[in-house]
């Protein structure tokens, strides 16, 4: 990594700093470590290991050739000693959970860690594989050669970082499309990659798992867990880590855009009044749940964009978007700004994910639906969720569904 690869590294971490103050802040950093060195101090990152400044002895040489000798003077080394939790990262195997979902494939790489583990990397690809399933009941060739490209591009980042154990799951996009199975082969014959293509059930199980590893909670308390997707929304009602009821509603951002909203310009009310009330129509199951949830906490692309949006976040930031909380009028001035607009007119929000400019309505009615339907004032969001959960599994080591590359 370069020092410009640095910057922009610290930069979607640290947004709200300018480029060039981070610029700065890095060269007086890298300025005071040389200038230690080259007092002879020794430097300490804890965990991470020791740098230490050794003189070597003079010494004399002489050349075998011409038999000529000259004195060699004393020199400086610079000797690193890894510390304890760098030692057990290097030792660790790496292991990586991947989510392919109807809107956006999703990677986590990660080593163990006591009970845990440290998260490497993350990476969205933003493959819509669901775009046009509505119309058509298929994986369209556009959207095939999208996920099969994204496909070969996280191979090959497990390749280069030695990547032993993966766990690939499927979700609502596999589960609807006729030709699912052909992209299944081709993943496997292409890219070496076995999906798995989870039931609701475990879709469910997996997320909340996720939810439970990044959001300690009340385990006296109900929860209510939605990941409003591009096919399809899922839901799970959750206490103390135990999934009490669970459902996938026949409602997805993507599928619900294509058939209610037009591509390229601002929709009429007609429009917006017909999407509305398909919304509550297929949310319905949510009013009939066993016990009422004290807590509505969403997971998924959707809830992420709707955070960074209320952030005005110009970079992905996991730290900055996990528990931020969207209040009901928050979520109702995001509504009001983004109908009065195109599409392509979104895209130049703070925040906007670049993909999900056209589909972002659709999850904010739902969202505005569901606090409605739920008598809540507001919801938090999570950005642990299913990914974690796959990787959790993976480390348990159960056989049914993981899988090696």
């Amino acid at each position: 990594m370069n020092k410009k690869e640095l910057i922009n590294e610290l930069w979607q971490n640290l947004s709200d700093f300018r480029k060039k103050d981070l610029e700065l802040i890095l060269d007086l950093l890298f300025n005071r470590l040389a200038q230690a060195l080259k007092d002879g101090q020794r430097i300490e990152i804890r965990g991470f290991g020791r740098f230490l400044v050794k003189e070597q002895r003079p010494r004399r040489f002489k050349n075998p050739r011409t038999g000529e000798e000259r004195q060699i003077p004393s020199r400086r080394r610079i000797i690193f000693k890894p510390g304890k939790d760098l030692l057990e990262r290097l030792n660790a195997s790496a292991l990586a959970s991947v989510d392919l979902g109807t809107q956006t494939f999703r990677v986590l790489l990660a080593k163990p860690a006591e009970n845990s583990f440290r998260p490497l990397l993350r990476r969205r690809y933003n493959v819509r594989l669901g775009e046009g399933l509505s119309r058509s009941g298929e994986i369209s060739p556009e959207a095939f050669e999208r996920g099969l490209k994204a496909l070969l591009e996280i191979k090959e980042l497990f390749t280069r970082t030695g990547v032993q154990d993966v766990l690939a799951a499927g979700t609502a996009v596999f589960r609807k499309a006729k030709n699912a199975k052909l992209f299944l082969e081709k993943a496997r014959e292409k890219a070496g990659f076995e999906i798995k293509v989870l039931t609701p059930e475990e879709e469910a199980g997996f997320t909340l798992k996720g939810i439970n590893y990044g959001f300690p909670l009340d385990p006296s308390a109900p929860i209510l867990i939605i990941d409003a997707g591009g096919g399809s929304t899922e839901y799970i009602l959750g206490q103390g880590g135990e999934v009490l009821t669970w459902g996938s509603l026949d409602l997805g951002v993507v599928t619900a855009t294509e058939k209610f909203l037009p591509p390229d310009s601002p929709p009429d009310q007609e429009s917006l009044s017909a999407l509305w009330d398909e919304i509550k129509e297929k949310l319905a199951p949510i009013q009939h749940l066993p016990t009422p949830p004290t807590t509505l906490i969403a997971t998924g692309g959707t809830a992420s964009c709707l955070a960074a949006l209320k952030l005005e976040l110009e970079n992905y930031c996991l730290e900055k978007l996990h528990g931020t909380e969207i209040k009901k009028a928050e979520l109702e001035e995001i509504y009001e700004k983004m109908r009065r607009l195109a599409p392509y007119e979104r895209r130049a929000l703070k925040g906007m994910e670049p993909g999900r400019e056209d589909i972002i309505l659709v999850g904010t009615m739902l969202y505005l639906a569901l606090l409605e339907m739920l008598g809540l004032k507001a919801f938090k969001v999570s950005e642990t969720g299913i990914l974690e959960g796959l990787l959790l599994h993976l480390m348990e080591s159960s056989p049914n569904i993981s899988a090696k590359i």
